[in-house]
């Protein structure tokens, strides 16, 4: 389970920093310097700003559900693989603009999560 508790933290990091240089390398000089304001982004590059401020609402409760499944010894790997997976669904989706696909998948992990807590109960 710790493993999938440190490839979500590959994935917020993924999200936090590299999703976003990437859609936003033409504003280079801005990451490099002061970011006293803010630059014209892509759209997609806004979609990743969007789909990571999402991502910070069910991060920690994941981590807390995590962290005691791991205490309490209830397996809850494969509930945070598929968690794992339908937030990697949600970022692409989410950049890519397919509106029912991102709401599917943010759904999905929602209910997740719900399954993890009851699993702890």
């Amino acid at each position: 389970m710790i493993n999938y508790i440190l490839y979500t933290c590959l994935l917020a990091l993924f999200q936090a920093w590299v999703l976003p240089a990437a859609l936003n390398a033409s504003n280079a000089k801005w990451m490099l310097g002061n970011r006293d304001q803010d630059p014209e982004g892509s759209i997609k590059y806004l979609r990743a700003k969007r789909a990571y401020a999402n991502l910070q609402e069910s991060l920690p409760i994941f981590f807390v559900l995590g962290v005691l499944g791991i205490v309490l010894d209830v397996n809850l790997e494969s509930l945070m693989l598929y968690w794992l997976i339908a937030r990697l669904i949600h970022v692409f989706a989410y950049v890519m603009g397919i509106a029912f696909l991102r709401s599917a998948s943010f759904i999905v992990s929602a209910i997740i999560l719900i399954m993890m807590a009851l699993s702890l109960v």
